[in-house]
């Protein structure tokens, strides 16, 4: 699955999460920070993969989770999604199109009772 994150996205994602850091909002913040922009906050990529990963399986929940970041991503990016869905547990890969491993992480699946 891929996504172009906007700036757009990513200031409403602050608006309403209230972390207003300025290094996910303001470009000469992030160039002080020695980013080329701003850069997409951890959480708005982690709930995102776990929305879209729902999206696709209803009938289950993610019961756990945790997530490594390995580099940061600049808003106005497109990120690629990779699942790898075992019995229990998805493995997901957060990737840039030039295949830069942004994160990695595993949800702790479960289905739900009928």
């Amino acid at each position: 699955m891929k996504k172009f994150i906007t700036a757009e996205e990513i200031l409403h994602y602050a608006k309403i999460s209230k972390d207003n850091a300025s290094i996910h909002i303001d470009k000469r913040a992030a160039q002080n920070a020695g980013f080329e922009r701003p850069i997409v906050h951890g959480m708005y990529l982690m709930g995102f993969a776990q929305s879209i990963y729902l999206k696709a399986h209803p009938h289950q929940w993610i019961r756990q989770y945790e997530m490594r970041f390995l580099h940061s991503l600049l808003v106005d990016q497109e990120i690629e999604l990779d699942f790898d869905v075992q019995e229990n547990f998805v493995q997901v890969c957060c990737s840039t199109l030039g295949q830069q491993s942004i994160a990695l992480g595993t949800f702790y699946v479960k289905e739900w009772d009928s």
